[in-house]
């Protein structure tokens, strides 16, 4: 299974964000709700993991289990001083890999603080995927309780986002009291630790690189509605999903085809491969753990929508197999009208095309730029009736991925996406130098070195290859890089530059 990075990375870059990314849907869940909907809250650390059986995992579709030793048990009984969660999404018997946006991960060795919820085998759910889990982080000699949402799609600023972050002693003995019975005031928030983030773009999911194939040879991607429809709304969602899927085929410079094929009652959710791309409603197949609340129209908080992909992780980019997504029950409370429900279901289809957020998370950092702030990829809903219309880093983000050779995109829709976050280590009489690759189509990437005030070729690697080492420079000195993606002739924009010392 295709994992981020480094775990830690993604739980920093949660903290100096406040916000987060990406395909999982949420309204943002007051502290209380989530410790009253709860069945078990415990702390304790993670003493095993792995694949879960195909015939244990319940809902019959992949999933791992890690094996928690309960430290404290805050709310519940648990027996046995132990317990299982099992989390949705794991490699599959036909090879490929479910992933499950949102779905919190963990690692042995962390210690967690966990919300949960009862599968009726003895093992337990995360109660809102990754919003009931806590995972713990030590910083200037205190213990805090933080969460990975960086798949996690905000359709609303949390209200605590500017209150710090929890402390983890403190949060413990406030839910424990409310579990006894016990409500007041919480007291637990302190400030953030501050950490420097360099922000890019439009970024990809999870930082995974995945793409449909079929475009690129001229094929549709056949999407369907389950038939029961979303109650509540005049046409059952079902119009509503196709000016969705219209917003991303209509941009000309990319090939994307998404085709809609109308309604069935043949899928089977994230529970197996079944070959049909469907957005199903009101969580047929209990999918989420928990149900969404909204006591009042428009208003609510939980799990909102849920989207994965199939993909094979063996190629790079991933090639997508297939995709769902599904709507919570009682989401509709808060699609007041078309556009709210467009908006949501367009966000989510472009998570099944590869694309991240393109701000307001840990990946793409601050809506600080009018088009980061327009896009219909930024992690926090947009707050009117622009329903699934594309910004201009929505169509940077996309063209990158699924360039079309006939299409109209800035002049030359054969262009490769340019490279980033280029950093450099300083060596011996040589610089090493590593960057991200954006690009989906290049044949090569250059690399630059500064000359007085030009850029000269230095060195040139094959496509998807991301690291080049430049030797034979004096030691000592000051070196400039920058670094283009190229295709045949036509060269990308350049990275930023960086500049590095030799020893």
């Amino acid at each position: 299974m295709r994992l981020k990075a480094t775990f830690l990375f993604s739980i920093l870059f949660l903290i100096a964000a406040v916000h987060t990314v990406s395909a999982t849907s949420v309204l943002p869940i007051e502290d209380s709700s989530l410790a009253d909907q709860a069945a078990v809250i415990a702390e304790g650390t993670v003493t095993g993991a792995g694949p879960a059986a195909a015939s244990s995992s319940g809902t019959g579709r992949p999933a791992t289990e890690y094996r928690l030793r309960v430290e404290r048990a805050v709310k519940g009984d648990i027996q046995g001083g132990s317990l299982v969660v099992r989390v949705p999404g794991g490699k599959a018997a036909n090879g490929l890999t479910l992933k499950i946006w949102g779905a919190p991960e963990l690692r042995i060795g962390e210690r967690a603080l966990v919300f949960l919820v009862p599968n009726g085998d003895g093992t337990y759910g995360p109660l809102h995927l990754a919003l009931g889990t806590f995972h713990e982080l030590r910083s200037e000699g205190r213990r805090l309780a933080v969460r990975d949402l960086s798949e996690v799609y905000e359709v609303e600023p949390a209200e605590d986002a500017a209150k710090g972050v929890r402390d983890l002693e403190r949060f413990g003995n406030w839910l424990a009291d409310r579990a006894a019975g016990v409500e007041r005031e919480a007291d637990y928030f302190v400030p953030a630790p501050k950490m420097g983030v360099a922000w890019e773009a439009f970024s990809y999911i999870a930082g995974i690189k995945q793409r449909w194939l079929e475009f690129d040879r001229g094929q549709d991607v056949v999407w369907r509605a389950h038939a029961a429809g979303q109650v509540g709304l005049p046409s059952g969602g079902f119009a509503e999903f196709q000016n969705a899927l219209k917003a991303w085929n209509d941009d000309s410079a990319t090939n994307i085809r998404y085709r809609y094929d109308g309604t069935t009652v043949v899928n089977t959710g994230f529970q197996d491969f079944d070959g049909n791309n469907v957005i199903l409603f009101s969580d047929i197949h209990n999918e989420a753990d928990g149900s969404f609340s909204c006591p009042t129209p428009g208003r609510g908080s939980g799990v909102l929508a849920i989207g994965g992909t199939w993909f094979n992780d063996s190629t790079s980019p991933a090639v997508i197999g297939g995709a769902d997504i599904v709507i919570n029950d009682n989401a509709v409370c808060w699609f007041t009208s078309s556009k709210r429900a467009e908006q949501i279901y367009g966000h989510e289809l472009g998570h099944t095309l590869g694309m991240g957020h393109s701000c307001g998370d840990a990946n793409g950092g601050p809506c600080n730029t009018k088009d980061k702030s327009e896009a219909l990829m930024r992690a926090t809903a947009h707050n009117d009736e622009r329903g699934a219309t594309l910004g201009n880093d929505d169509k940077a983000g996309i063209l990158s991925l699924y360039p079309d050779p006939n299409g109209s995109g800035g002049g030359n829709s054969n262009k490769p996406a340019g490279p980033s976050n280029l950093e450099a280590q300083g060596l011996s009489r040589s610089v090493r130098l590593t960057w991200t690759d954006n690009s989906s189509n290049e044949t090569v990437f250059v690399v630059e070195m500064k000359k007085g005030k030009k850029y000269k070729v230095v060195g040139t690697v094959k496509k998807n290859v991301t690291t080049a080492t430049i030797n034979g420079l004096a030691a000592g000195k000051s070196f400039t890089f920058r670094v283009k993606a190229k295709k045949g002739k036509v060269a990308s924009d350049a990275s930023e530059p960086v500049t590095v010392q030799t020893n």
